[in-house]
């Protein structure tokens, strides 16, 4: 890669269209199919912001289209350089957001790894509503570069969508009316998006000296995933958290062997120190994710600590009552699981083990928005904001006044409320 990004090396004048998009030109390119016919212009709406604002301003935004055979990504280079970088103080930092209706090709993205390479001052969010030719090894290799030097990319979402058409597009005052299968096709691209991007998101350790605190692993147990991270990362793909953690109830059983148990966990020390998350899945036939869990966190030598769990499925018995014994060794810990659905809450030593956790001192209960938008924001995306599913909080409190009946017929309910009464915070002095 060169010194110089193409805008530094090269004076050329392009500027963005007058006006609006219009209502049937956005339909028509921006739409999301996984198939596009004779859609060969992209369209690049963009918006420039001071970064780092409690209310950010926009301080540019406009259209650029492809032009005279120029993509539209290469003219908004040279507009930027010619009419807005030189009034920038590069001692600020901006933040610039694109949205197109094709992701960058090749040739494109190597420009716009020049660009952020050096000019370090600015950010770049890359937001496409469709993937450009993705089977190209090429292509794969230049997205995974944008997103190591510190651009983020993603599919467009009906949050980017609606802000499109609210920002970009002559709406006459209309709110946008999503198309068929928007968020069908969106879950498509995101999960296209996510394998091409996935090793980027999993540093591999340079030297042996890496420690479990920075670096995650993908070896040691079989068909086991495992990660810690001290830094916020994509430990989830956006297609694996809706389609596994996921909470109504469906007609077809079938559904549920495709649903994994996953267990996402956060370790809040008392000393200052940032949180520690991870993220684990056992496949059929090995170690529960609780159990991997217990062996990690008895790693630690940790006591006084706060751990939040969210589960996908409540603990089979044998996890449960090795939890609790877990606990029971540790009474500083605290420990409160969060569970998306009951794991056969029907059978009785299925319950047990649910009596088991309460009887330890172990705070269980079920997700609610509140917490699968923590969840959200801690393993999957913390840039965009949950969508929840329709009827996840009616779910949710069935599930709930199912748990509680559960606590009932085994006489705890007075126990969990005096669990739940307990003040978390470290130890008084």
């Amino acid at each position: 890669m060169g010194p110089f990004c193409l805008g530094c090396s090269h004076r050329k004048c392009y500027s963005p269209i007058r006006n609006l998009i219009s209502q049937e030109t956005f339909k028509f390119h921006f739409k999301n199919l996984r198939y596009a016919i004779d859609r060969k212009d992209t369209f690049l709406c963009y918006e420039v912001t001071r970064k780092d604002c409690d209310s950010p301003v926009s301080l540019h935004h406009g259209v650029f289209k492809n032009k005279d055979n120029i993509h539209a990504e290469i003219c908004f280079l040279y507009w930027f350089h010619d009419k807005v970088l030189k009034v920038l103080s590069p001692r600020e930092e901006f933040k610039i957001t694109w949205y197109m209706s094709w992701s960058p090709c090749f040739e494109c993205a190597e420009q716009v790894l020049r660009f952020l390479a050096t000019h370090h001052n600015l950010s770049l969010d890359i937001f496409s509503s469709r993937l450009y030719n993705i089977r190209d090894p090429e292509n794969q290799q230049n997205l995974c570069r944008l997103v190591q030097e510190g651009a983020q990319v993603a599919a467009m979402d009906l949050y980017e969508f609606k802000k499109c058409w609210k920002k970009f597009v002559d709406n006459g005052g209309r709110r946008f009316r999503p198309w068929k299968k928007l968020l069908t096709n969106f879950r498509y691209q995101d999960s296209k998006l996510q394998e091409i991007l996935r090793p980027c998101y999993i540093p591999v350790p340079s030297s042996s000296s890496s420690t479990l605190s920075n670096i995650c692993l993908t070896k040691g147990l079989p068909e086991t995933r495992f990660c810690v991270e001290r830094r916020r990362v994509h430990l989830l793909s956006e297609e694996e958290f809706y389609s596994q953690f996921y909470n109504q109830r469906v007609k077809h059983l079938c559904y549920y062997h495709g649903v994994k148990p996953y267990l996402c966990y956060q370790l809040e020390q008392f000393n200052g120190q940032a949180p520690l998350k991870g993220c684990l899945l056992s496949e059929k036939g090995k170690q529960h994710a609780e159990i991997l869990f217990l062996d990690k966190i008895r790693s630690m030598e940790l006591s006084q600590v706060i751990i939040t769990c969210y589960l996908t499925w409540s603990p089979c018995p044998n996890c449960a009552w090795q939890l609790a014994a877990f606990k029971r060794d540790r009474p500083d810990l605290i420990l409160h699981i969060y569970t998306s659905r009951l794991y056969f809450h029907w059978k009785r030593p299925f319950q047990k083990g649910l009596c088991s956790l309460w009887q330890s001192g172990i705070l269980v209960d079920v997700m609610d928005l509140p917490q699968f938008t923590d969840c959200w924001t801690n393993f999957v995306n913390p840039k965009r904001p949950f969508w929840p599913w329709k009827g996840l909080e009616i779910i949710s409190r069935r599930t709930q006044r199912r748990l509680h009946r559960i606590k009932e017929s085994w006489g705890l309910q007075d126990l969990v409320n005096d669990f739940g009464n307990l003040q978390l915070g470290p130890p008084m002095s």
